[in-house]
């Protein structure tokens, strides 16, 4: 397929498809990756190296949404979903547990081809054209713990079991005259693997009074991530229901005339991750700090793996860098808008994709651009500080095929602090 004329969405279709990058409020109203705390002062709900202060036990919920508009060629895409759940428990502020669930990647595109073939065949004429339609995706549940290494420094792990699958339909429609036959290829990729991520967080360096905090992680592959690719029998649609069934030719054979069993293949290693991260915080007054981020993912698998996905293009790295401004909720309001968390942030993000050409065997890499603001506000409330959270962000994408899209997200967060975990702990 060389070109498209209509598509939702195109980058979805590459490799896994589109990664979660802001999966809570707080994060998406910074522009940040995670790394640096924008939930509360010194703490991020997805660094659990700064878990070990809360003084709560946090049952986190996020909802978003994103739409994509194509000014080249006038669509929208639009998706939305739960974003991330999560609960985390301090331990006598030495220790923090806590358990998630979070999409990793998603996909929905379709997909068709504006190269119309014209074959001509004992002097009818047959129109060919092609289209490609998928979706799904791969989530994420995540196992969590903090540790306090001294006064002034603090670790944290991940554990990340990516799980999930996505489904792909190629469909040949070949038209003669008034008359057109639908030939249908059903594809299904089930994902299977496991990540680990270090976190280091210090607050030993500073300016005078003013607080320097800084953050770094690394992840990498724990269990390679393998794929079992399911291909099923191709048919011609000849009822035009999308389903094969009797109607269909070939005809499925047996007694109850079900279709043959797909052909499963496992390919191993298809995904392998990389991912290093650095930030900074620095607390200007007393609630207003500006913060940095820069995060760098690659994928390690051979260049040479032939990802099973919509398109032959694969994301293979891409870097992400944010400058952000946060003024924090102060600890005892006085009045009302301190009880409020201000965010604003902006981001680039830049990424690698490859293009393989099985045929002509060599692969063409080309670059995608994302440039993009962001604002956010935090509610807190009650005793246990809970907290209401709303992230927006805008993106312009551009890329090598001047492709221009502007890309709007946004998130809704609750979390709900209780002191009922460690009350019952200590009266047993």
């Amino acid at each position: 397929m060389t070109s498209l004329s209509y598509s939702q969405d195109v980058y979805s279709a590459y490799g896994v498809g589109e990664i979660t990058f802001a999966p809570n409020a707080a994060v998406m109203g910074i522009g940040s990756s995670g790394l640096m705390p924008s939930f509360q002062e010194n703490i991020s709900l997805s660094n659990p190296s700064t878990w070990l202060r809360i003084p709560f036990a946090y049952v986190s919920l996020n909802y978003g949404g994103t739409q994509i508009k194509d000014r080249d060629y006038d669509y929208n895409n639009v998706l939305s979903g739960l974003n991330q759940f999560q609960f985390i428990l301090p331990i006598k502020g030495r220790y923090a547990v806590g358990v998630g669930f979070q999409p990793f990647s998603s996909q929905l595109y379709s997909l068709e081809s504006d190269d119309i073939n014209e074959k001509f065949i004992e002097g009818d004429t047959l129109t060919i054209n092609k289209a490609i339609n998928g979706s799904g995706g791969i989530s994420e549940l995540i196992i969590s713990l903090g540790a306090k290494l001294t006064e002034k420094e603090q670790l944290g792990l991940k554990l990340e079991y990516l799980f999930g699958s996505n489904r792909r339909q190629t469909v040949f429609n070949i038209k003669e005259g008034e008359h057109d036959l639908d030939y249908i290829y059903n594809q299904r990729n089930i994902y299977n693997g496991t990540l680990i991520n270090g976190y280091f967080s210090s607050h030993r360096l500073g300016f005078g009074s003013r607080i320097l905090r800084l953050s770094g992680s690394v992840k990498s592959v724990l269990h390679p991530v393998h794929i079992n690719h399911f291909s099923f029998q191709p048919f011609e649609d000849s009822n035009g229901n999308g389903y094969y069934d009797i109607a269909d030719y070939p005809r499925p054979s047996g007694v109850d005339s079900i279709p043959p069993a797909a052909i499963d293949t496992i390919l191993n290693n298809q995904i392998r991750p990389f991912e290093y991260a650095f930030g900074f915080d620095l607390e200007l007054t007393e609630m207003i700090h500006v913060q940095g981020e820069l995060s760098s993912w690659s994928d390690l698998a051979d260049s040479g793996t032939k990802l099973i996905s919509g398109l032959n293009q694969r994301v293979v790295a891409y870097r992400h860098l944010n400058m952000g401004l946060i003024r924090f909720a102060r600890v005892l309001p006085r009045i009302w808008h301190e009880s409020l968390h201000f965010r604003a942030g902006i981001f680039q993000r830049a990424y690698e994709i490859e293009n393989q050409f099985s045929h002509n065997d060599y692969a063409v890499d080309y670059k995608i651009n994302d440039l993009g603001i962001s604002i956010g506000l935090g509610v807190k409330f009650g005793v246990t500080k809970n907290q209401i959270d709303f992230g927006f962000n805008l993106i312009n994408r551009s890329d090598s095929h001047n492709s221009d899209k502007l890309i709007t997200n946004f998130n809704i967060g609750i979390s709900i602090g209780d002191l009922w975990f460690v009350k019952r702990r200590v009266k047993k």
